[in-house]
């Protein structure tokens, strides 16, 4: 990328990234991918005709003018629970999520553009919400396809108006593609126009300041896809993702060499 220690060009200024993010919630039976950033009409083209591609349906919702344009669709599968078991749900997310992995990967290579995929962070919840508890499961399956994890940079918080978010990157080792954990909280519950909190939303809700519209998961997605797009865009400010990157294409090429798909 041409930066120097401080993250900064060779001229002194930060130098200029495309920089898009795949933003996911995941839900119990279904699960809302929203893209946004540069080159979000062109991952959201590719991941609806590579799921077709892969016998599942990754079906648009439309464009939302969020921050930025947010491109929407959504996943559907039966859900995981103890009478249905996880395959036919794992089947359905991985064939899903490999469509948008793969869109991600012609983008980069394409267009030599930096795409991140942004998740709620399940690590540490509530036991007592049950549809929670329920969703981690998805959302393990979702997280875990990625292997081993390479470099993880360190927390990161950044604002957007008056509201901070914190997050949290990692580097998957047999992907170049970077993970952006973001916190969970009132994902579903604030409006991703202005910020404005909406309560407790259930269906489809109207931002009475902005008149934003969308359901609960589609609010979800474009929170965690903003969130997560600060907060790469602040780590490639500050020049660490650079520097993950580099280390992590060294280790990809080693790790192929001594353990070949």
């Amino acid at each position: 990328m041409g930066m120097g220690r401080d993250g900064e060009g060779r001229d002194g200024r930060v130098p200029v990234v495309d920089v898009t993010v795949v933003g996911v919630d995941v839900g119990v039976r279904r699960s809302v991918v929203t893209f946004v950033g540069t080159w979000a009409k062109l991952l959201s083209d590719l991941a609806v005709i590579y799921a077709r591609q892969n016998g599942v349906s990754l079906i648009p919702l439309g464009v939302y003018d969020a921050m930025t344009r947010a491109y929407v669709a959504e996943i559907s599968y039966p859900g995981v629970d103890k009478y249905r078991g996880g395959e036919l749900t794992s089947n359905i997310v991985n064939k899903a999520l490999g469509a948008v992995v793969r869109a991600i990967h012609s983008v980069q290579r394409i267009h030599n553009a930096l795409v991140g995929l942004a998740f709620e962070d399940l690590r540490l919840f509530n036991e007592h919400k049950r549809d929670l508890a329920r969703a981690k499961v998805v959302w393990e399956l979702i997280v875990n396809r990625f292997g081993k994890v390479m470099s993880r940079c360190p927390s990161v918080k950044t604002s957007w108006f008056w509201i901070s978010y914190r997050g949290e990157v990692i580097m998957p080792i047999r992907d170049s593609i970077p993970i952006v954990l973001v916190e969970p909280e009132y994902t579903s519950s604030t409006c991703p126009r202005c910020g404005t909190y909406l309560g407790r939303v259930r269906g489809r809700v109207t931002c009475g300041y902005c008149g934003f519209e969308g359901d609960r998961d589609v609010i979800g997605a474009i929170n965690v896809a903003l969130r997560g797009f600060l907060i790469l865009m602040k780590c490639v400010r500050e020049g660490v993702i650079g520097v993950a990157r580099e280390l992590q294409g060294l280790a990809h090429r080693l790790f192929i060499r001594l353990f070949p798909y």
